[in-house]
């Protein structure tokens, strides 16, 4: 008894088997047969082609495909699958139930390729450097009825059955471009399409941005600065002489003879236009001096002279004194 629980106990925990490609192909394939039985290859079909594709070597899907995309009337899928077959028997094993299938299958694409229409699709691409027929590394897509054939097959004999077919090109940079054409069993047309490539214009660079404006406006202000400042220094010596003179004659400042109501005008006026002069030439030489130094140097002013731009503002005998090189 112990041992039967151990073991029931094994089978409870056991991870459920998972199933194989092999498996769910012959599972595809049984219901395909079954529906094939019962007359019903248009839903046999489908399970056929997945059974075949996720098991490439059930060949007996691919066999049944072949045989009931002719059933439909789908020659050109028929034939196609036949091919395929005919290829996979190549590299398939020697295995008893496939004797005799090599031969079905190139008597069958044989017989099929008759009731098939083919046609090329020649693509000619002109750009700027002239027009040049496409070929599979030049990027050109094909769509058969709003379906990609990919790149590759541009200028390859494509099979198809009978009837209308829509037929897009398109690559990169030019307009896609369409024709449509209408197939008989045994045509083989090509069908011509021209694209034009009109490569999209290169981005200007953004122009560079010109310094030497803020620079020559720096300049200026600089220069205004500096006047001012030694307007300042002078009406400032002024007041001083002014207020030299007013001390010799009158050093109480109260009561002054008539003669010296000039020389107080002349001081006050001074002192007011130093209280002015002062503070606009300190604002001005050190907003000049930030425009030039914050602004960048073209590489031909660079060039012309490393040293340009430099300025001095020192004291002198009249106040101050500004000295630059440009």
């Amino acid at each position: 008894m112990a041992s039967a629980a151990l073991g029931l106990g094994a089978l409870a925990v056991a991870p459920p088997a998972s199933a194989s490609p092999e498996s769910d192909a012959k599972d595809l394939f049984a219901r395909g047969r079954d529906l094939r039985n019962a007359n019903d290859c248009g839903s046999a079909a489908p399970l056929f082609r997945k059974a075949w594709q996720i098991y490439p070597q059930g060949l007996g899907s691919l066999r049944n495909l072949a045989e009931c995309e002719e059933a439909l009337g789908h020659f050109a899928s028929s034939r196609r699958a036949w091919l395929d077959l005919k290829r996979a028997l190549i590299t398939a094993p020697n295995d008893p139930k496939y004797d005799g299938w090599d031969k079905d299958a190139e008597e069958s694409a044989a017989r099929l390729k008759p009731k098939v229409a083919s046609f090329v699709v020649d693509v000619y691409v002109k750009s700027p450097e002239g027009e040049a027929l496409a070929n599979e590394s030049t990027g050109v897509e094909i769509f058969v009825n709003g379906e990609s054939v990919g790149t590759a097959l541009v200028g390859t004999p494509l099979e198809r059955d009978p009837g209308t077919y829509r037929i897009r090109a398109q690559t990169t940079d030019a307009q896609p471009v369409e024709q449509t054409v209408t197939l008989s069993a045994g045509d083989n047309p090509h069908v011509t399409i021209r694209l034009t490539v009109t490569p999209k214009p290169k981005q200007a660079a953004p122009p560079a941005e010109d310094h030497s404006t803020r620079r020559t406006v720096g300049w200026i202000v600089t220069g205004v600065g500096a006047a001012a400042l030694v307007g300042s220094g002078v009406t400032f010596l002024l007041r001083q002489g002014a207020l030299g003179d007013l001390d010799d004659r009158c050093s109480t400042h109260r009561n002054c003879p008539e003669d010296l109501r000039g020389t107080v005008d002349t001081g006050k006026t001074m002192s007011t236009l130093t209280s002015v002069l002062l503070p606009v030439g300190v604002v001005g030489v050190g907003a000049g001096l930030a425009l030039v130094f914050t602004s960048k140097s073209s590489p031909s002013s660079a060039e012309s002279g490393k040293s340009a731009g430099s300025v001095r503002v020192a004291p002198s005998l009249g106040g101050l004194s500004v000295s630059g090189r440009f």
